[in-house]
């Protein structure tokens, strides 16, 4: 259905280093066109706060380039997962969910994505 875009966020410092990761994703979403977004946040930790408005603008800017995206988030770290929780409401797309556990996770994004994408989906959050 969809092309897979797979997104790997580790630390981010400061806002610059969100506008690097968008500037990232919006080269992908050129490429890819209505893709879906498999994102493994699950190194970040605290999101400082001078990220997370640029972050908020990412996802809002992301909303119109994918047909689902699901970003998986490490269960034994709760603030991260809060904050990043609170950006995916704000950013306003159903088709963005959050996920603590990769079985349900990669279960959500297998309903549109071919095999071949699922078992690459699988293999990068593994």
């Amino acid at each position: 259905m969809g092309r897979l875009v797979e997104a790997r966020l580790g630390w981010m410092n400061d806002a610059s280093d969100v506008r690097r990761f968008r500037e990232q994703m919006r080269a992908a979403f050129e490429i890819a066109g209505n893709s879906v977004i498999c994102a493994d946040w699950r190194s970040a930790l605290v999101l400082p706060p001078s990220a997370s408005d640029e972050l908020l603008e990412l996802l809002r800017q992301g909303n119109q380039h994918f047909v689902r995206s699901a970003i998986l988030l490490a269960p034994e770290n709760a603030v991260f997962g809060l904050q990043v929780e609170r950006l995916c409401r704000e950013a306003g797309n159903p088709a963005r969910r959050t996920f603590r556990h990769v079985d349900p996770f990669l279960a959500w994004l297998q309903e549109v994505l071919t095999p071949l994408e699922s078992a690459r989906a699988a293999e990068f959050v593994s």
